[in-house]
């Protein structure tokens, strides 16, 4: 009997974090700017191969990675509405 409580309360658990992030797979309703490259309703993982400026004119932060392919720690956020300059060898995701 115990099992089938632990079993329900994780259903439970995951489903109330799948209905918390509904809007973490749609992509950014806006646009992305990446050294005058426009990113309309950008979604996913944009690679930085040299210093650029980003502009992020979207709905949702952009995270940017330490490093290539959106792995690697998130060293900083880019809230909506700003610009920054991001370093070589970073990348960008947009969820």
């Amino acid at each position: 009997m115990r099992r089938i409580g632990s079993t329900l309360a994780t259903l439970a658990a995951a489903g109330s974090l799948a209905l918390a992030v509904p809007g973490s797979t749609f992509a950014a309703t806006g646009f992305l700017a990446i050294d005058g490259v426009r990113h309309d309703d950008p979604k996913g993982c944009f690679e930085i191969t040299r210093l650029s400026t980003v502009f992020n004119f979207t709905d949702t932060p952009a995270l940017v990675h330490n490093v290539p392919g959106c792995a690697g720690g998130v060293v900083q956020v880019i809230p909506p509405g700003l610009a920054v300059q991001v370093p070589g060898t970073h990348s960008i995701f947009m969820g």
